[in-house]
């Protein structure tokens, strides 16, 4: 049996089967799926192995309980084609958007999907200029082209974004719905002085769940001034631009549509 002696030897797709492994079959069953799926073979191959030889295995290879190195390879060489990571700054309104949602429903499991927006195939102009590849592809089939790559090469850029973003979010807060509703949190009529204040809450809250689950709908709605035809258009615009026009717009009071 070939196992890789650290990380640097683990590609993207036997990192993302790793992190979703379950413990509800025991420790046992953990152990030889670990195995399993770091020396890429079926499970069925190891059970005749016992306790002490799978456990001896898995003693070798015990760095898969902590974090991969945060690599971060500015080049990535995928089926002869070079692919180069797009600096934040860069990011377009469509990017982002698909990103909140991978970082936002479980971002490991979605490594693959981040990375295929990340790093893309460039080409220079006549005057030597970077122009990179636009985001015209899925990153649901895309994803599959970066499947071998090593967790190490990549794993870097989860840590660095999730920074980035931070900053982002912090820069344009007053964009960004801020309300600490729970929703989901029972009320009692009792807790209530009137019925008024009872039915204001719940007004409150559906329109909080409203927000959040139209909130980057809404707000292409609201940059498009509701011409669905221009959606397209707007979502290609740098990032930047749009939230400085969008904290102008908020400014001056034309802006109603806070982001969910």
């Amino acid at each position: 049996m070939n196992l890789p002696s650290s990380w640097h030897e683990v590609k993207l797709y036997q990192f993302k089967e790793l992190r979703q492994l379950s413990e509800v079959g025991g420790f046992f069953n953990t152990q030889l799926e670990t195995l399993a799926i770091l020396a890429d073979i079926p499970t069925e191959q190891l059970e005749d192995l016992d306790l002490e030889e799978v456990s001896k295995l898995f003693k070798s290879v015990k760095w898969v309980l902590n974090e991969p190195k945060k690599g971060l390879s500015n080049e990535l060489s995928i089926n002869e084609q070079t692919y180069i990571l797009k600096p934040f700054k860069k990011l377009t309104l469509d990017e982002f958007i698909d990103l909140e949602y991978f970082l936002q429903n479980d971002y490991l499991k979605h490594i693959t999907h981040i990375v295929s927006v990340f790093w893309r195939r460039i080409e220079l102009d006549k005057w030597q200029n970077v122009h990179f590849e636009p985001y015209i592809f899925s990153p649901f089939d895309r994803q599959e082209d970066f499947e071998e790559v090593n967790v190490t090469e990549v794993y870097g850029i989860i840590p660095e974004y999730l920074k980035y973003r931070g900053e982002f979010m912090k820069k344009y807060e007053n964009l960004f719905n801020s309300d600490d509703i729970n929703d989901e949190e029972p009320i009692n009529s009792k807790d209530f002085d009137s019925i008024e204040e009872y039915k204001a809450e719940l007004k409150e809250r559906e329109q909080s769940k409203k927000a959040r689950k139209w909130g980057w709908e809404s707000l292409l709605f609201d940059l498009t001034e509701g011409d669905i035809t221009k959606v397209k258009a707007v979502g290609e615009l740098p990032l930047i631009f749009v939230f400085n026009m969008l904290a102008m717009r908020k400014e001056m009071g034309y802006l109603e549509t806070a982001k969910g």
